[in-house]
């Protein structure tokens, strides 16, 4: 009969998400994980593989859950500018949280990582252009509403907004403060306030 875990494998990987996002892939030790993720070495072996293996699952439990909160801000209610502050507000938020900051800062360790394996890179790439999808789709609505004007590359916007988005966590890990990340914001929504259409 197999044994009962007496650990929450997604607490696990919370904490994980942590601690390469604050040590990095390459900074982060195998002892720093038994000390971090407070169980041992064979747990982690036996539940999730390698190094690499705990890693990649981590950036797939962070991913998965950014995207599921991504498309229920994309489709909820407002105008499409509402939406958008409130996609990057929820980021400045997050990047401002000393613990949940480091959650986002895996993403730049796997970005360091992702020329040295096609498997990761392959996700991060099927992983943007599902980010794109959720954008898109937000401002076709929109361009159905009135809200922005017909004649805008809306794909070529969609690419924009994730590309500004992973821009912020990057701006924060080199140190930039919070009115510059909101300034940042404000740009990007001064972009959808000259597209609106009528």
């Amino acid at each position: 009969m197999a044994r009962t875990k007496a650990f929450d494998t997604n607490e696990v990987l919370h904490k994980a998400m942590n601690i390469f996002g604050n040590r990095g892939y390459e900074g982060t030790s195998l002892p720093d994980l038994i000390t971090g993720l407070g169980i041992a070495r064979q747990s982690i072996y036996d539940t999730y593989g390698t190094k690499w293996e705990l890693f990649f699952a981590a950036v797939k439990h962070y991913m998965d859950q950014k995207n599921q909160e991504l498309k229920k801000h994309c489709e909820g209610p407002g105008t499409v500018v509402n939406k958008v502050e409130l996609v990057f507000t929820t980021i400045i938020k997050v990047l401002m949280d000393p613990e949940q900051r480091l959650q986002c800062f895996i993403i730049s360790s796997a970005i360091e990582q992702a020329p040295h394996h096609e498997e990761l890179a392959a996700y991060l790439q099927a992983n943007t252009e599902l980010s794109e999808q959720i954008f898109y789709t937000m401002l076709k609505h929109a361009v159905t509403e009135g809200e922005i004007s017909t004649e805008v590359n809306i794909r070529e916007l969609a690419c924009f907004l994730v590309h500004e988005r992973i821009a912020l966590i990057t701006s924060a890990k080199l140190g930039m403060d919070e009115p510059k990340l909101r300034g940042i914001m404000q740009m990007v929504l001064s972009v959808f306030r000259t597209m609106q259409g009528g």
